[in-house]
């Protein structure tokens, strides 16, 4: 079974466009939106184990030129 996430994510200054580029491109990345609020872009990913949502977010996602803060939320299936 995959484990989903929603990542709000913080990107500094004119980085956006290039942020949400370079994103999409992750493998386990679903989809990039960027939207309005408290946040520039909400992406949506999946992986396997919760190690690899851990390397996802914290190596891949957050090692992207301009991402700043990122706080994610696991989908629970209730």
């Amino acid at each position: 079974m995959m484990i989903s996430a929603f990542v709000m994510i913080d990107v500094a200054g004119d980085h956006t466009k290039s942020a949400f580029k370079t994103i999409t491109r992750i493998p386990g990345v679903k989809t990039v939106h960027a939207v309005t609020g408290p946040y520039d872009l909400v992406v949506q990913i999946e992986a396997e184990t919760v190690e690899l949502l851990n390397e996802l977010v914290l190596s891949r996602i957050r090692g992207v030129d301009g991402v700043t803060k990122t706080t994610t939320a696991i989908v629970l299936n209730l």
